[in-house]
């Protein structure tokens, strides 16, 4: 006599094939992209509330940034528009117990908003180190005074960052490190 399965098994036996089942539908959903035919309307098998959310936006420039057609914004992952287009390390001294990596970041505000203060994380990387973490990181923030606003364009930030030289025995050479920064905070004007 076999014994009846428990919840457990038939939930750990149904769900991958659920979930793979969910994966496939929406592959194909992101290959037919933006065009879709004018005759397709939500079909009968899905069911779901949320297949004509896009159509039903109110304004058709709310409805293009949303299927992310129509519009020249860039947006970053936080949603600000501001893009982190450049991050060189400028000049490397030896200060002794600490070594002082200079680095300068160009930030291009690709989006529709205007800024009156940007805070950025900067990382530094020895270049020499077989694992790739930071070996020392600094905040650049920038406020912007009312005449002069982060409106569009790009801007130039300068960090300073403080490596103790017990941390990584490099050279102070900037060939030695490696820079990467991301916008950490934006206020809108």
């Amino acid at each position: 006599m076999t014994r009846p399965l428990s919840r457990r098994r038939v939930l750990a036996a149904a769900v991958p094939g659920l979930l793979a089942g969910c994966l496939v539908e929406s592959s194909e959903e992101g290959a037919e992209g933006p065009s879709e035919s004018a005759d397709a309307g939500p079909s009968a098998e899905s069911g779901s509330a949320d297949d004509g959310a896009p159509e039903s936006l109110d304004a058709g420039e709310t409805a293009d940034q949303a299927d992310g057609n129509g519009t020249t914004d860039q947006l970053g992952p936080d949603g600000s528009g501001l893009v982190v287009t450049e991050a060189e390390v400028v000049d490397v001294t030896n200060e002794g117990a600490q070594t002082r990596v200079e680095a300068e970041i160009t930030v291009e505000n690709a989006g529709r908003f205007t800024y009156g203060t940007v805070e950025l994380r900067v990382d530094a990387y020895a270049t020499g180190l077989r694992d790739r973490k930071p070996v020392g990181y600094d905040y650049a923030l920038e406020s912007f005074s009312a005449g002069n606003r982060f409106d569009d364009g790009m801007r130039r930030f300068e960090a300073t960052i403080y490596v103790p030289n017990s941390e990584t025995h490099t050279r102070p050479d900037p060939d030695w490190y490696d820079i990467d920064a991301a916008v950490r905070r934006a206020e809108p004007a």
